[in-house]
């Protein structure tokens, strides 16, 4: 069981470890399973079968909720207990380019708790002794990584190019995969940008374009390599968090001119 629980979190699925704690029927006692977040459930040979659909709801809400809990069923007469231990995959960060802006924002990445990983074709860049604190290095063509690379609803993806030309490779494969990542940025100037976009037009809706993020990060009038990673990073929390991006002061600056009293609402 535990193989397969360590396969799914290498290949970024979220899964839950299911164990009877008790029953009425002592061999069940210890049985494990193993749910995907595919929908696929995988038992040891003492996990009663007949629990499967109770696994599943159980293991799904669980997952949506974020947290683990002891579950009991009763099933004709049967009494079972099981705990399920969440194990939700971390959000992932795909850095495509390693340049010069692409190493604090690896770091900040891991930092935030992201899986980052760091894709590059050029082997003086795309090395552990410059990202020493990142999960993966991948020296390979972004045309290659991005055509096999694992996507999922917590796949972030941030195109650090060093030319316009990578960033249409990257894209095209990105956006005929059926598969949507999260966020999809795009760093650039507006020339590097329209040149893009007037290359891809051509091929897919002017919807599937719109869904880029791009030029990238909030507007916090970055300058700096480091600047910039923060603003990038902060975009994809607001993205991730589904919230809005401004400041958290915004409704709370009025009521300076009450003395940030507390208003009567009786």
């Amino acid at each position: 069981m535990l193989y397969i629980l360590k396969e799914a979190i290498t290949d970024h699925k979220d899964a839950c470890l299911v164990t009877i704690t008790n029953s009425n029927n002592a061999s069940w006692i210890g049985a494990k399973a193993v749910f995907v977040d595919n929908g696929c459930c995988f038992f040891d040979q003492q996990f009663p079968i007949f629990l499967e659909q109770s696994v599943t709801e159980q293991c799904t809400f669980l997952l949506e909720k974020g947290k683990s809990k002891v579950v009991e069923v009763a099933v004709n007469n049967l009494h079972i207990e099981y705990f399920v231990d969440i194990f939700p995959s971390p959000s992932r960060l795909i850095i495509a380019g390693a340049g010069h802006v692409c190493e604090p924002v690896a770091k900040l990445g891991s930092m935030l708790g992201f899986y980052v990983t760091v894709i590059d074709d050029r082997a003086e860049f795309a090395n552990t002794e410059r990202f020493p604190d990142v999960d993966e290095v991948v020296c390979e063509p972004f045309l290659h990584f991005f055509r096999n690379a694992i996507l999922t609803s917590k796949t972030y993806i941030l195109l650090l190019t060093r030319g316009h030309r990578f960033d249409v490779l990257s894209l095209q494969e990105l956006l005929y995969r059926k598969e949507q990542p999260a966020y999809i940025g795009m760093i650039g100037s507006r020339r590097r940008i329209s040149g893009v976009f007037e290359q891809l037009k051509e091929e897919f809706p002017i919807e599937r374009l719109t869904q880029i993020y791009t030029p990238v990060g909030l507007d916090i009038g970055s300058e700096t390599p480091a600047e910039i990673a923060v603003s990038i990073m902060a975009e994809i929390l607001k993205v991730k968090n589904g919230k809005s991006g401004e400041s958290i002061s915004k409704n709370i600056r009025p009521l300076a001119s009450l003395g940030f009293k507390e208003v009567d609402c009786k």
